[in-house]
């Protein structure tokens, strides 16, 4: 039986294996936070966890890597993943791999295994056919509920905008290009990363953040024009209890592909 290596401990990683209860390998976790490594033991009491005292300790003692971290905890995976080749790593802080694109693109080419769950959004499958022609454009408009934005880096260097958004239904926080949109938004806009990946076209993706005052709901509306055809999806999802900023959509998602491998 497989080992999963669980590199972040927090609200994430608990909600896939809450749901998960049908999975008995054995995980290694580690959390740069000691107490979440201690709270995710003492939730899942009867399976066999491995505690850890570095990524690199879990990477060596699995034989599948599931990130649910940060951007950070992916740019230290990638500063040791080539010497770790047979092994399955599965990403949810897709903007830490959008920033190390280029080695990413080239540890692929190698054969690695390197997977991205679809996330928060549907028509993943579809965005990585039409790579294969000209990809025109491709547009996401992502409208969450403004308490998810309290804490992001942009709102915090202007808060005279989170002033304007406590007064209006909606108001639009930002507009750009994907890489500024990850700088600002780090903990909010993982579906921009996943589309700048899966599309192989970071540069063609724009982005609007909305902010809405009355939503329950995580939306993200993606347009894509391509040389065979227009692509649109809207996922309505519904946050995570535990963490509003990530849908419940995410982790499914990451269940889905972690249930592959197992």
């Amino acid at each position: 039986m497989k080992t999963i290596g669980v590199i972040g401990t927090g609200n994430i990683a608990t909600l896939i294996f809450k749901i998960a209860k049908d999975i008995k390998n054995k995980l290694c976790v580690y959390d740069i936070n000691s107490k979440n490594i201690e709270k995710f033991c003492k939730k899942f009491p009867h399976k066999k966890i491995n505690k850890c005292s570095s990524i690199e300790e879990v990477i060596k003692s699995s034989d599948i890597i599931l990130e649910t971290a940060s951007i950070e905890a992916v740019d230290q995976i990638f500063k040791i993943i080539r010497f770790y080749k047979n092994k399955i790593y599965i990403f949810l802080s897709v903007g830490g791999v959008l920033k190390n694109f280029s080695q990413y693109k080239a540890l692929i080419k190698k054969g690695y295994k390197i997977y991205i769950p679809s996330g928060a959004i549907a028509g993943c499958d579809a965005l990585s056919a039409v790579k294969y022609v000209k990809i025109k454009s491709i547009h996401l408009r992502t409208i969450k509920p403004l308490k998810t934005f309290v804490n992001s880096p942009y709102l915090k260097q202007n808060k005279s905008l989170y002033n304007k958004a406590l007064k209006q239904k909606q108001t639009v926080l930002f507009k750009g290009n994907v890489y500024d949109a990850i700088k600002n938004f780090p903990q909010n806009i993982n579906v921009a990363a996943t589309l700048a990946i899966v599309s192989n076209v970071p540069d063609k993706i724009k982005v609007t953040i909305v902010a809405d005052k009355n939503t329950k709901y995580n939306i993200h509306e993606v347009t894509v024009n391509t040389d065979a055809g227009k692509i649109f999806t809207c996922t309505k999802n519904i946050p995570s209890k535990d963490n509003p900023k990530t849908s419940y959509l995410a982790a499914l998602s990451a269940l889905s592909m972690l249930y592959q491998f197992v």
